[in-house]
C-alpha cells in the first residue's frame, strides 16, 4: 500500500474520533485496578480537579509529610495542563515536578512517584520546546523505573507515555526515537488496559508510521467496537464502519 494511503486511513479514524466522541479531561486517569503503595496511597484520586490554593498548601505540608508531596505533584499536574498561558503552565509543571522528585526520594520505589515525575517532566519540555530534548532522558528514565514498578497505574500509563515518547522523539542520533519501540510500548499498553482507548489509538498511530495499515485497521476496528455510539450518532457511526471495512479491504494493495 502506497503510504499516503496508511496516512489517509488513519486522518479519516482521527476526524471520526474528534467528531463522535466527548473529550474527557487531558489530565492523568487513575488505573483500573488500583494496587496497594505500601501505606503511600495518595488521598487524590488521579486526574481530579485541584485549585491553586489547595497546591500550595500540600506544599506547604511536604516539608513535614512526604506524602503530602505526591498530593502536590498531583495538584499541580491538573494546573499544568489547565493553564491559560505557557509560561503558567511551565511554571505549574516545574513546581509539580520538584514535589513529585521529593516524594521520590521519601519513597524511592513508590511507582506513582516515579511516574508523576515523568508526566510532569514531559509537561515542562511541552511548555519550555527549546529544552525539550534535554529533558527526554528523564521522562524514558522514570517512564520506564514507574512501568516496573507498577505497570498499571494510570491504565497502562508508563507504557502508553513511553510509547508516545518514542513515536514523537527524533531518531537517533538526535534522540530516543524509534517506532519499533513505540509500537512495542502501546501494545504493553493495550494489553494492560484493552478498554482504555487512548493506549490502542497509540498503537493505531505508531502501526500507521510504521506503513503497517493491515494491523492498523484491525486495531481501529477493535476502537470502533469497544466505543458505542451516542443515540443521535448510530447512524453516522454505522456509514463511518462500513465506510473504514471498505478502506481496510484495500489494504490488500500494500
Amino acid at each position: 500500500m502506497r503510504p499516503v494511503f496508511s496516512r489517509f486511513l488513519f486522518l479519516f479514524f482521527v476526524l471520526f474520533l474528534t467528531g463522535a466522541c466527548s473529550h474527557g479531561n487531558d489530565v492523568i486517569r487513575q488505573d483500573e485496578n488500583p494496587t496497594e503503595r505500601h501505606g503511600t496511597e495518595s488521598n487524590r484520586v488521579m486526574g481530579e480537579s485541584c485549585t491553586r490554593s489547595e497546591a500550595e498548601k500540600f506544599t506547604l505540608k511536604a516539608r513535614e509529610n512526604p506524602l503530602a508531596a505526591l498530593e502536590a505533584a498531583a495538584c499541580y499536574a491538573f494546573l499544568a495542563r489547565q493553564g491559560k498561558n505557557r509560561a503558567e503552565k511551565l511554571a505549574d509543571a516545574k513546581g509539580g515536578r520538584r514535589m513529585a522528585e521529593a516524594a521520590m526520594e521519601s519513597f524511592p520505589e513508590d511507582a506513582m512517584a516515579h511516574y508523576l515525575t515523568a508526566y510532569l517532566t514531559g509537561l515542562e519540555a511541552e511548555n519550555d520546546p527549546a529544552r525539550g530534548l534535554e529533558l527526554v532522558p528523564v521522562i524514558e528514565r522514570e517512564a520506564l523505573t514507574a512501568g516496573h514498578l507498577n505497570p498499571n497505574i494510570d491504565n497502562g500509563g508508563p507504557d502508553r507515555m513511553l510509547g508516545e515518547l518514542y513515536l514523537r522523539a527524533p531518531s537517533f542520533p538526535m534522540s530516543v526515537g524509534d517506532v519499533e519501540k513505540a509500537m512495542t510500548h502501546f501494545r504493553k499498553a493495550v494489553k494492560l488496559a484493552p478498554n482504555f482507548l487512548q493506549n490502542r489509538i497509540g498503537l493505531v498511530e505508531a502501526l500507521t508510521e510504521n506503513e503497517d495499515p493491515s494491523e492498523a485497521c484491525l486495531e481501529i476496528e477493535k476502537i470502533f467496537v469497544r466505543m458505542p455510539p451516542e443515540e443521535e450518532m448510530t447512524e453516522a457511526w454505522k456509514r463511518s464502519l462500513e465506510l473504514l471495512k471498505r478502506m481496510c479491504g484495500m489494504c490488500g494493495d500494500k
